[in-house]
């Protein structure tokens, strides 16, 4: 889903992530690497990290990339801030949101358990696979 949400949002992003993850496993098989090819075949994400942020409040920051984080869980008052932007939004269990994190200061608070994936991708790998 948060693939889709990439295309969506930054469609640029999304085809020269797809194509860095084509490179690589190209090269993984190049260099003998079979491990990393096989598990490239099984990787469904045009994301190339992925975090698990549990239980935690997250206070206004910048990331060095795009991110796509979603919310999940059993909470409540969240409410994500973009601070830069004045914007503040409810951020409820199910929502998703993806913004440049290098540009957006960001941060979350909520009360409860909550759980984020946040799905992003390592400039550095681009820059290996030269897309």
């Amino acid at each position: 889903l948060a693939s889709v949400a990439l295309r969506v949002m930054h469609p640029k992003l999304y085809w020269v992530s797809v194509t860095t993850h084509i490179k690589l496993a190209r090269w993984a098989v190049e260099c003998g690497l079979s491990d990393m090819s096989t598990c490239l075949q099984f990787w469904a994400s045009v994301f190339n990290c992925a975090a698990l942020i549990c239980n935690r409040q997250c206070p206004l920051h910048r990331d060095p990339r795009f991110d796509v984080m979603s919310s999940v869980g059993h909470y409540c008052n969240g409410l994500m801030t973009l601070s830069n932007l004045g914007i503040r939004l409810q951020y409820n269990s199910g929502t998703m949101v993806g913004c440049s994190g290098h540009f957006v200061r960001h941060g979350v608070t909520y009360t409860g358990d909550r759980i984020v994936w946040a799905w992003f991708i390592r400039d550095s790998l681009q820059n290996f696979m030269g897309t």
